[in-house]
């Protein structure tokens, strides 16, 4: 099989695909708990990063340009 780049947060990777398995489809029921998680986990991280615009558009720092918000409503 062909080789292909794959980008992370560590840089570039070779990747060689030696072998596929097929997925299997799972009952929504199985993995409500996950689905639940990641939704927690996605709006928390969302929460967080309006916050720190907001904590950044309240502060003044010379030389360094940041991703402030001046009101609440960033999306």
């Amino acid at each position: 099989m062909l080789s292909r780049l794959v980008h992370s947060r560590f840089g570039l990777h070779i990747v060689e695909v030696l072998e596929r398995e097929p997925g299997v489809a799972q009952s929504f029921e199985s993995v409500r708990g996950a689905v639940a998680m990641a939704l927690r986990q996605q709006a928390f991280v969302t929460a967080l990063r309006q916050y720190l615009r907001l904590l950044a558009g309240e502060a003044s720092a010379a030389g360094v340009e940041l991703d402030a918000a001046d009101t609440p409503l960033v999306q």
